[in-house]
Parts: structure tokens; C-alpha cells; sequence
């Protein structure tokens, strides 16, 4: 554009080379006038329509890069939720895997498939503070305890809360039980709330990996009668 400016400019200081003669009733001076003010106009006409594109063009250039940031950022999150998924996803599959034959069950798989539940609760219930509990109805007393860190008190009890509601919170915590109770047992997961009001993504795959423990529990917990008995 700006050899366009530069013809202009060159044909206006021209201008009283080129028209020595008056033009109708103008005498030579006015009609030099008139020419430079009318290539001056056509310039500034020139300057004006293509500072308004090159705006527009600007415009148009900001939305698609804010467009494109957007694509970006969604695309991270797209690739975020599905590594969050793929991972979700092979831990259940070790879950699922991992179980053996039952007559072949022993103490160092049952170690083994509740170290992959408890990779599974960490995973869904976003917190790194949790244990894994198996409780008595009856009288509430804990059979068993399982923690992600094993220096940690968790100070949480059940007593005088109705466990069949299988989800509830307090200040600190977050609850869930196991669907069903085997033989007057339970599980239960407690999980020390990261923020304040940390919520569960998905309530329904926490209670179906605490009735996963609560089957693994009792299974050896009836293996362990029989070989008494024996």
C-alpha cells in the first residue's frame, strides 16, 4: 500500500508541471488546487478503507487466536479427562484380573487386590488421606483397617449415623459404604476432604469398590474358619 501513497505524492508535486491551463472559470492556480486537494482526498479516501481493513483483519486475527486458545485448552482438557480415564479404566481391569482362582486365594493376593482397590479409591476419590474400613453391625467394633498412610488417624466413626444411607459427609470427611452387609459385616471408605467442599465424582464406583473389599474380606475371612475348624 505504501507505493500507492508514494504514486500519489509524486503525481502531487507534479501537479504544476503537468496543468498550466485554467479548467471553465478557474484560473491556472485554482485548477492546480483542486488537483492536489482532489489526489490528496483520493489518498486520504485510500488510507481511511485500508486502516478499516487492516482493523477488521486485526480483529478477525485476535478472535481466532482467542478461538484457538480456547481449542487449546479444551483440547489439554480432552486429553486430560481421557489419560484420567484410560488410567481409571487399567486399574479396574488389575482389579478385575487380579482375582484368582478361589481355591487359590491366598494372603499375598489378598494384599495385592486390596493394594489395587485402594489405588482405585485414591483415583476416583481425589484425596490422598483414606482408609479402608471393616466394621461389625452389630456393635460397630473394626475388624480391619487398611490406610493409604498408615501414620495417619483418621478420627471418624459411624456410631449413631444410619449406614444403610451409604454416602454422607461431614467437615472433614467423606463416607461411603458398602451396598450390602455379609454375615452382619461392612465396609466402609472414609476420606479426609482435600478443600473444604470436595465432592465425589462418582458415589456409584466407590460403593462398588467397597463391596469389591468387603467380598475379598470375607472370603478369606471364611477361609480362615475352615482351616480353624480343620
Amino acid at each position: 500500500m505504501y507505493w500507492i501513497y508514494l504514486t500519489i505524492f509524486t503525481f502531487i508535486v507534479f501537479v504544476p508541471t503537468f496543468v498550466r491551463k485554467g479548467f471553465y472559470t478557474f484560473d491556472v492556480t485554482q485548477t492546480q488546487e483542486f488537483v492536489i486537494l482532489l489526489l490528496g482526498s483520493v489518498a486520504m479516501s485510500m488510507y481511511l478503507f485500508l486502516d478499516r481493513k487492516m482493523k477488521k483483519n486485526v480483529a478477525e486475527k485476535g478472535t481466532i487466536q482467542i478461538q484457538a486458545s480456547r481449542m487449546k485448552k479444551d483440547l489439554q482438557q480432552s486429553y486430560s479427562y481421557i489419560g484420567e480415564i484410560n488410567r481409571k479404566l487399567d486399574i479396574l481391569e488389575n482389579i478385575a484380573l487380579g482375582y484368582p482362582e478361589s481355591s487359590k486365594l491366598t494372603h499375598k493376593n489378598e494384599s495385592e487386590l486390596y493394594e489395587s482397590i485402594m489405588d482405585a479409591i485414591e483415583l476416583f476419590g481425589k484425596s490422598k488421606q483414606f482408609a479402608l474400613r471393616f466394621v461389625s453391625a452389630i456393635d460397630f467394633s473394626m475388624l480391619k483397617e487398611i490406610k493409604s498412610i498408615p501414620k495417619n488417624k483418621l478420627e471418624f466413626s459411624l456410631k449413631n449415623r444410619k449406614v444403610e444411607i451409604n454416602y454422607f459427609e461431614s467437615e472433614d470427611f467423606i463416607v461411603v459404604t458398602s451396598p450390602k452387609a455379609i454375615d452382619n459385616i461392612f465396609s466402609y471408605i472414609v476420606m479426609k476432604k482435600e478443600i473444604p467442599n470436595q465432592k465425589l465424582d462418582d458415589v456409584e464406583m466407590m460403593k462398588t469398590l467397597a463391596a469389591q473389599a468387603l467380598f475379598i474380606f470375607m472370603f478369606m475371612r471364611h477361609k480362615k474358619q475352615i482351616k480353624c475348624v480343620i
